[in-house]
């Protein structure tokens, strides 16, 4: 009796160890998922599928009023949220998504949550900032979007153009007070006193790596940083729409962000930056990894190789050269007219320019007039600078195929007004980087390079070919009056043509032997 006693006191002490090392287990991996931060330190990140992340920030002063977590990734989504399990209504899933905390008295921690939506890990950077009461609060002003408090930019792109949206923003306020009333007056003490900076940083060109976007945001995810590195575009007042239009860069990289200004308490907060490629990395034919279809490379090729041939023998083969002259400028205006009127698929930021076509056209005009009047008085010189300048273009185009260049928005933006109506009010600027910077150079040395040769090797000869139809009429006189030039003799066209055709229908003699043999 007292052995079968102590045997089920062993296999009970037995069965409390398993349980407590279970516990212990389940203990551990809740720490595992468990992230603190410290406000204004960046932390990398791993969500694996069907795990929920628990960010936690501590110790937070009782000057703080509110607080915002952002959460990056290059271009898969991740849900923020406010609860351990997501609601709609109290989460974001974005790629780049922003949750703002408003501190209640005596509150010294905060906690929020991160999952993965779909069936994959989501690596990504997060970062908390935090606010005083003085401070405006980004989106609390919200009716648009899901969020009551919204501090997130809202990006869509096209081909044409990238459009950033935001919800207005209020007046800073106490902890445990309520929010300002967003739209009872717009007076002087309201949020209608609140400026809009908005600002744009460019990623390194050709770089579509995670290092690179996650050294962006730690550069410009506050509002120093990006003060300092990135570039104000414009100030939007609260009387404005909230919302800019950007031209579209596909392949390269852009954070946009807002910060909101109280001009009367000289206060700021930023908004949660977003960023872009304007193109898809989920697409595998014309994706962001293999930018341009393959008949896109084909046609510059030969473009960059026909405008290497007119940079440096344009003049000397004259015809050659109208001949890609007038076929570049009738690509240019059928692709344009086929676009805008079929529906077949394809295989400078002054307001005066955006605010009116007629103006923005008509200066176009008056510029593209004014050069070759300048080389009225010098036909020969001004021709063969044209070979010079257009050559070394098609060559950059051509390099554009395979590597990123802003260079090639010279072109693209008028190309991109000629097909969009709504293009005009779009702020179109681009990176200017290293690689720009060499084919610029490149561009020069060819252009110099060819109208030097060009004016070299035609320094003795005529100014321009003769005319065709001089030639035409010169050939005809001549063979009317010059009797002894065999060619007086040729048959006329129609006649050979005729002769030719009864050739052909005249029966054929039967092969042999016709004359009589010689003795």
């Amino acid at each position: 009796m007292s052995r079968w006693m102590w045997s089920q006191r062993l296999l009970l002490l037995l069965l409390l160890l398993l349980l407590l090392l279970i516990s212990e287990g389940e203990v551990q991996a809740q720490v595992e998922n468990r992230v603190t931060f410290l406000p204004g330190t960046f932390q990398n990140i791993n969500v694996s599928q069907n795990e929920t992340v628990q960010a936690v920030v501590t110790r937070i002063p009782a000057e703080v009023a509110f607080i915002t977590l952002q959460f990056h990734t290059l271009h898969r989504n991740a849900t923020l949220s406010y609860t351990r399990v997501p609601d709609p209504s109290r989460s974001l899933t974005a790629v780049d998504s922003g949750l703002l905390s408003a501190l209640q008295n005596g509150q010294t921690s905060l906690s929020l949550f991160l999952s993965s939506p779909n069936e994959e890990t989501v690596p990504g950077t997060g970062v908390i900032l935090s606010y005083s009461s003085a401070e405006p609060v980004p989106g609390a002003c919200n009716i648009e979007f899901s969020l009551d408090v919204d501090p997130n930019l809202y990006i869509r792109y096209n081909l044409y153009e990238t459009t950033i949206r935001f919800a207005p923003a209020n007046l800073g306020y106490e902890r445990g007070q309520s929010p300002p009333a967003c739209d009872t007056s717009t007076g002087s003490s309201t949020r209608w006193r609140l400026l809009y900076d908005v600002y744009q940083y460019f990623l390194p060109e050709n770089d579509l790596s995670e290092s690179s976007l996650f050294a962006g945001f730690q550069a410009v995810a506050d509002m120093r940083g990006m003060m300092a590195s990135g570039r104000l575009v414009t100030t939007l007042k609260s009387t404005d729409k909230t919302s800019m239009v950007f031209s579209s860069i596909p392949g390269q990289g852009v954070i946009y962000s807002v910060i909101v200004r109280d001009p009367a308490l000289n206060t700021s907060a930023s908004y949660v930056p977003a960023h872009t490629y304007a193109c898809s990395f989920a697409s595998t034919l014309d994706g962001c990894q293999t930018l341009g279809k393959i008949s896109t490379k084909v046609f510059f090729t030969i473009a960059g190789l026909a405008g290497l041939f007119v940079c440096f023998f344009g003049h000397r083969f004259f015809k050659c050269e109208l001949f890609c002259m007038g076929f570049s400028f009738a690509a240019f205006f059928f692709f344009v007219l086929i676009t805008r009127t079929t529906q077949l698929d394809y295989d400078g930021d002054l307001d005066v320019f955006r605010n009116s076509d007629v103006v923005f056209w008509v200066t176009f005009c008056c510029i593209m007039v004014t050069f070759p009047l300048v080389f009225v008085r010098w036909p020969r010189e001004g021709n063969i600078t044209t070979c010079g300048i257009v050559g070394a273009y098609a060559v950059i185009l051509a390099v554009n195929a395979y590597i990123y260049t802003s260079l090639s928005y010279i072109t693209l933006n008028i190309l991109k007004r000629f097909l969009n109506s709504n293009f005009s009010a779009v702020f179109t600027d681009v990176p200017f980087q290293i690689i720009d910077y060499a084919l610029i150079t490149v561009w020069v040395v060819l252009g110099v390079c060819g109208v030097v040769l060009q004016l070299y090797r035609e320094r003795s000869r005529p100014f321009f070919p003769p005319s065709p139809y001089l030639m035409w009429l010169q050939e005809r006189e001549r063979r009317k009056t010059n009797v002894l030039d065999p060619s007086h003799h040729v048959p006329s066209l129609p006649g050979r043509l005729l002769e030719r055709a009864r050739q052909l229908v005249r029966r054929r003699e039967p092969a042999g032997e016709h004359t009589p043999l010689l003795l």
